[in-house]
């Protein structure tokens, strides 16, 4: 069910999704009601972090780890910033009143072009190495696992070992009082398809310029949340991408930005994100299943100004047009590529006129 063309839904209909129970989350909701998220660029660390904060970044995402078999054998965490320096950023945010009462940090795994990882192992192997990796030093893990330029790599397919593994290390995480989160592309978590695939190397038939982009994505990521949805504290859909729904409704077609992100919240938290797993040989068992993003659902923005097919203010003017539907429904926060795109920390300074984080 391909929503392009198709007129934003109504702002004024009474959202009536019941909020799941928030009890068991690493990210209380009472404490953290709203979240900004913002992205480290690959093996980033300076001061640039700290403008980020001060402007209401509450979630620090440092990028990027992958789990592997290391030269003897054993599961391992290896990659990412410097471990000096981030702790160095760290120990001056809680001098600046900015400590991890009040500031998260998760480390992400994976990336584009990044291996999958290895799935000799088991979940409470990975995270053990997890813990030995972090050291204290990270509250958490966020997914971002994707696809690869090559078109032919077997990282263009999420493999059902693989989709199982980051379940279950989810839920290990989870139970050890980690925040666990994920990063999906628009396309790996869509609300205008109920189609599932575990290739993230397909085409949209149609939609030009946008229909020959070899690595679109139908709903893989939604195995996660259909299958151990408690684990995940929040969810942030990557709206960015050049070859998105978003860039071409909003760039391609002129809808209104604000409109376009608006009408997109309110089908997410209205009516979940309805998934057909039964054509999949692997998970067909699972039906079809509702992905209710309710208390989760963060806006995945990007800092490349004018061309971005969402922009910090319109995306502000989006959440401030959901508040006034009505319903007690909104997002629970937005994410940005990257601290480093954005060294005066606009765009945070312009999502904080809504979160009110600082």
């Amino acid at each position: 069910s391909m929503w392009k063309g198709r007129e934003v839904l109504s702002l004024f209909v009474f959202l009536t999704v019941t909020q799941p129970n928030h009890a068991s989350s690493n990210l209380p909701i009472d404490q953290f009601p709203y979240i900004m998220v913002a992205y480290q660029s690959w093996s980033e660390c300076d001061d640039s972090i700290y403008a980020a904060v001060e402007a209401g970044v509450n979630v620090v995402i440092w990028f990027a780890a992958n789990l592997y078999s290391d030269a003897s054998g054993q599961a391992t965490m290896n990659g990412g910033p410097d471990r000096d320096c981030v702790i160095e950023k760290i120990e001056m945010l809680n001098t600046m009143g900015f400590g991890r009462d009040v500031v998260k940090h998760l480390i992400s795994v994976g990336g584009w072009d990044a291996p999958h990882p290895n799935t000799t192992f088991t979940a409470d192997e990975y995270a053990d190495a997890f813990e030995v990796f972090s050291g204290g030093l990270y509250d958490g893990l966020d997914w971002d696992l994707e696809g690869n330029d090559d078109v032919q790599s077997t990282s263009n397919v999420f493999t059902a070992p693989c989709l199982n593994l980051m379940v279950e290390l989810s839920k290990t995480l989870h139970d050890r009082g980690y925040i666990v989160s994920m990063a999906p592309c628009e396309s790996y978590l869509d609300v205008q398809t109920n189609q599932f695939s575990k290739y993230v190397n397909l085409t949209y038939p149609g939609q030009d310029p946008t229909a020959s982009f070899p690595y679109h994505g139908r709903n893989v990521y939604a195995y996660l949340l259909a299958t151990t949805p408690d684990s995940f504290d929040f969810v942030s859909v990557q709206l960015y991408e050049t070859n998105s729904h978003a860039y071409y409704n909003t760039t391609v077609l002129g809808v209104n930005q604000a409109a376009y992100l608006a009408g997109y919240i309110e089908r997410v938290l209205a009516d979940g994100i309805v998934v057909d797993f039964g054509n999949d040989p692997d998970f067909s068992g699972l039906g079809t299943r509702t992905i209710d993003l309710a208390g989760k659902l963060v806006i995945g923005l990007i800092t490349s100004g004018a061309g971005a097919p969402i922009t910090g203010a319109n995306a502000t003017a989006a959440f401030q047009m959901v508040e006034a539907a009505g319903g007690g429904n909104n997002v629970r926060g937005a994410m940005y590529w990257c601290i480093a795109g954005d060294a005066a920390a606009s765009l945070p300074a312009a999502l904080n006129d809504f979160f009110r984080i600082v």
